[in-house]
């Protein structure tokens, strides 16, 4: 059994976060928005806009709040804070493009 294309969209999105943050900087991840921005009434989106929320580190006292942009042709995503506490968001804005790895 294949898995949709949106929870693909946000197991990618996940990914780049925990890279950054690591498991425990994604406290209460939560998606807020999951929009399909192209796409045919007939075929299935290939790129998303993903807006999701949460606590960066164990102190925070507000959850940050995230755009991402996925588009699944070139597995490339691109990250917008919107709000939250500064931190590292430096370090996480920009493109991203996911590989997969090759197990051994």
């Amino acid at each position: 059994m294949t898995e949709s294309v949106s929870i693909q969209v946000i197991q990618i999105t996940r990914r780049i976060f925990e890279t950054v943050h690591g498991n425990l900087g994604l406290l209460k991840f939560n998606i807020e928005e999951l929009t399909p921005t192209n796409g045919a009434a007939d075929t299935e989106s290939k790129k998303w806009d993903v807006v999701c929320t949460f606590f960066e580190t164990l102190g925070s006292s507000a959850p940050s709040k995230y755009k991402a942009s996925v588009d699944l042709n070139n597995n490339s995503v691109i990250i917008k804070k919107l709000s939250g506490p500064s931190g590292k968001e430096k370090e996480l804005e920009g493109k991203w493009i996911v590989k997969k790895a090759k197990h051994a």
